[in-house]
Order: structure tokens, then C-alpha cells, then sequence
């Protein structure tokens, strides 16, 4: 009786003819199982976690795991009948987009083998904040305005964000100091306590770590013009 080459075994495919255990002249095992048969994950540009994915790796005999992919890393690189494997995805070199690797898995005392694939995608988060600045002008001593910043994001990927006020002008006033995804930031600014007259300017940051295009700068302006 004969193991023939096709048969897929979780999502694995066996590619030899193998003997069976109890044909004259088999010596057992000799087939590589791994589960999961491929890993699929994502990390965001910029970010320097490893990402950690664990197979679990049966056969009949010992087995050894290579891969010429430099961001995937193994751990052990070998094992027994009934072992695990460690891979840790290392995002820090990879640019935007998918990243396609093999891992191959080695009987030592066969030609057998079997491969998993492995998918990383590197998200690109690309911060937009309109309008790309504001401008008032006071007509009285108690002027206010109220206005709101669109957050949003032109990319994939988690966007969080945070938003502050570069010279801490007390005469802008946020809402929200933070958000995680797409959101309005409303603005309230007023010349209520200033007391000088002409233009008053301070900008307002939102910044988004990962994202291209971060940090936004929007520039706010307060003019406060004499009555008359």
C-alpha cells in the first residue's frame, strides 16, 4: 500500500511517494504535517514590532526549516517528530504593501519536504486634515468662532492621531485632543481676553505616528482690529 504524491494533507501539499509503516522495507512517518499551512498578517509603516505566528509541526521522523525571506525569523530552526515553530515577521525594512515569503520544512532522514507561505502586508495610513487652514477676523471684544477640522485618511491601515496647539495659545480652544480614525476636531477660537489689537497666530498639529503626510500643520489666524 502507497501513499501517492498530490494527497493534501491540511492544506499541505505531499509531493513524494512514500512508504507506508507496515510495507516490507518502510520505516515509518515521512510525512511533514504543519498547521496552519500558510500565515497571513499586517503591520503599519514605520512600526518596529515583531509580529509572531506559531506552527505546530508533525512527521515521523526529524525535520529542519530554512527561508531566504531576510524578515522572516525562525525559532528553533529544527525539531522533532512532534514540535513547533516560532516565526517572528520583522516589518521594520519592508515598505508598503504585500510581502510574500516561503518557509520550507525539511525531513532530515527523507526527500520530503513541505512549504508554507507566508503573507505580510505593511499598511500605509496617509493623514489629510482640511481645511488646510483658518483665518477670523473680530469685529467686536467678544468675538467667537467656531469651525471644524476634518480628519481623514487617504490610505490604509489603523489612523490614530493626536491634535495640540504649538504655541499653547489659550484663544483656540479643541474639542478633542485625540481620535483613532476619521473624525471632525472641532475649533472654537475667540479674541474674549486679548488685549492688544492686530493679528494674533498660532497653529494647530495633528499628528499621526506611522502615517505619511504627518504631521499636518494648520495655520490659525485671530485678527482683532479697532472699532470705528
Amino acid at each position: 500500500m502507497a501513499l501517492v504524491g498530490g494527497l493534501l494533507v491540511n492544506g499541505c501539499q505531499i509531493s513524494k511517494l512514500l512508504s507506508s509503516p507496515s510495507q516490507p522495507g518502510g520505516s515509518g512517518g515521512g510525512l511533514i504535517v504543519v498547521v496552519p499551512s500558510e500565515v497571513r498578517d499586517s503591520a503599519v509603516a514605520g512600526t518596529s514590532a515583531m509580529h509572531m505566528a506559531t506552527l505546530a509541526v508533525s512527521n515521523g521522523g526529524s525535520w529542519s526549516a530554512t527561508t531566504t525571506d531576510d524578515w522572516i525569523h525562525l525559532n528553533p530552526s529544527s525539531g522533532g517528530p512532534h514540535g513547533t515553530l516560532r516565526l517572528s515577521l520583522d516589518p521594520k525594512s519592508l515598505t508598503p504593501g504585500w510581502h510574500s515569503g516561503v518557509v520550507t520544512l525539511q525531513e532530515q532522514q527523507r526527500d520530503v519536504s513541505t512549504t508554507v507561505s507566508v503573507d505580510f502586508k505593511i499598511q500605509q495610513p496617509v493623514l489629510k486634515v482640511d481645511p488646510a487652514n483658518l483665518s477670523y477676523e473680530a469685529r467686536d471684544d467678544h468675538s467667537v468662532f467656531y469651525d471644524t477640522l476634518r480628519v481623514t485618511n487617504e490610505g490604509d491601515g489603523p489612523l490614530v492621531w493626536t491634535a495640540t496647539i504649538a504655541r499653547g495659545s489659550a484663544w483656540i480652544v479643541l474639542a478633542d485632543t485625540g481620535g483613532s480614525g476619521p473624525g471632525p476636531l472641532p475649533v472654537r477660537t475667540s479674541n474674549v481676553g486679548l488685549s492688544f489689537f492686530g493679528t494674533y497666530r498660532d497653529t494647530i498639529v495633528v499628528t499621526s505616528p506611522g502615517a505619511k503626510n504627518s504631521p499636518k500643520r494648520i495655520p490659525v489666524s485671530l485678527r482683532r482690529k479697532r472699532h470705528g
